[in-house]
């Protein structure tokens, strides 16, 4: 059984911890939420999977089509009178199935004894094994929660020996003294503990900047929060890329895959597989064994699962192999499943997102019959074109919404043969959006 919440530090986040300014943005969250469709690339014949918004039936028939036999939800798992709207968006899908009344779609679909294959062990994890019976094979949710934050990854660059230019601050004072220090040789981030891709990094570029956030920051510390954040120097980056690998519970790590990213400031935009010349340059400076070392010393602490590790290739040529730890699955190791199961020799790969609005309702069956017209649709016959991951995420559920507008995005695996087939497949994908219905955000 499969299922999970995409945006699992929001549910780590320790209620008391104090957190860089930042504007809640529900249809942000709602796009978020409907990620979890994309948890397919990794269900086997006969596995169930649970989404929270459920799947649309054309992408259900579509995922049949390329050969993937699982059962799933087509409606939202939603609690029936107990809450509302908003007070279920706050809840993880987990916290949800454990409210759930007896008798409801998910117990009729998860069998007695299923193992959980969770996106990442989040509060109700466990309580949710419980209740539906399935097999308990998790990592404790605390030590998931300690090794996910920012600290946790900066300290481990100090037991590796690797060099660390992080420092951890634990009041507004060691702030101020540490940020001006850090501003006397450049910019440098305030990072939040569980900061994630697009959210939870501040910049800062001059101590004017610095004082705003103590200031700000000043008046969580009045209201009790606990001040913790990591200050890093903003590092000359030439290429991002992350490592995924894997803890079985004895403790033995199995590498899957490196994965190539082009992000968006701090946020996903790409991501493809890596260029030879990154693997030969890891080989030669022993990044392989920085990562299983880094899998050892997760185990040592109790963690055991998925782990991605980003890393990044700087502009003189050195290498930041440990940036931050992700003791989760990841958007790369979604590309790496759908690798695995449909890249051919001499193809390549690509995951990209496409950020859409919409005015009314947008009918997502229309725009595979228009993929499928135009010819870029992936199928298993022609082994290219546009695979779209999702299809509750280009019109997501959004509680907070009452008209007007619906903002989503299409998540999408390309499959082709060189750059020109694939601004191809870009070109005419962009092509078949707009005649459905959608406009181009980006």
């Amino acid at each position: 059984m499969h299922c999970g919440s995409l945006e699992s530090e929001r549910y780590w986040r320790e209620e008391d911890l104090a957190s860089l300014p930042a504007i809640p943005d529900a249809k942000a969250l709602a796009i978020v939420q409907a990620m979890d469709e994309m948890l397919f690339v990794f269900c086997g014949s006969g596995d169930v999977l649970l989404t929270r918004q459920g799947m649309n039936r054309a992408q259900y028939d579509y995922l049949q089509s390329l050969g993937y036999s699982f059962s799933t939800n087509m409606g939202p798992l939603s609690l029936e009178a107990e809450a509302s709207a908003p007070a279920q968006a706050a809840l993880n899908v987990f916290e949800l199935l454990g409210r759930m009344e007896a008798g409801q779609e998910p117990e009729r679909l998860i069998p007695e004894g299923a193992l959980l294959e969770p996106f990442a062990v989040l509060p109700g994890t466990q309580a949710a094994v419980s209740r539906y019976k399935l097999l308990p094979t998790l990592p404790d949710e605390e030590i998931v929660r300690a090794v996910n934050t920012k600290s946790y990854s900066t300290a481990m660059r100090d037991r590796l020996g690797l060099p660390n230019i992080a420092v951890v601050v634990h009041s507004l004072e060691e702030l101020l003294q540490s940020g001006q220090a850090l501003l006397e040789k450049g910019a440098f981030l305030i990072k939040d503990e569980y900061g994630v891709s697009g959210k939870g990094n501040q910049l800062v570029d001059s101590e004017r900047m610095l004082r705003r956030m103590a200031g700000y920051l000043e008046s969580s510390r009045n209201q009790g929060k606990r001040i913790r954040f990591v200050l890093e120097p903003l590092l000359d980056r030439e290429t991002d890329f992350s490592c995924q690998f894997q803890i079985d519970p004895e403790g033995r790590i199995n590498l899957l895959s490196v994965q190539q990213l082009v992000n968006q400031g701090f946020a996903f935009g790409e991501s493809h597989s890596p260029h030879p010349s990154l693997l030969d340059k890891l080989d030669k400076e022993g990044y392989w064994e920085t990562m299983h070392s880094i899998g050892r010393e997760l185990y040592s602490d109790g963690y055991y699962g998925e782990v991605c590790v980003d890393s990044m290739q700087l502009r003189d040529g050195s290498l930041a192999p440990l940036v931050e730890i992700n003791a989760r699955k990841s958007m790369s190791l979604i590309k790496h499943h759908v690798d695995r199961r449909f890249k051919q020799e001499g193809m390549h790969t690509c995951l990209i997102q496409v950020p859409l609005a919409a005015m009314g309702k947008v009918h997502y069956e229309e725009l595979l019959e228009r993929m499928e017209e135009t010819g870029i649709l992936f199928s298993l016959e022609a082994g290219e074109g546009v695979m779209p991951l999702t299809s509750s995420a280009l019109q997501p559920l959004d509680p907070a919404r009452a008209a007007g507008s619906t903002k989503g995005k299409l998540y999408a695996a390309l499959t082709y043969r060189s750059e020109d087939s694939k601004q191809s497949l870009i070109r005419t994908l962009d092509e078949s959006l707009l005649r459905t219905g959608y406009t181009i955000l980006r």
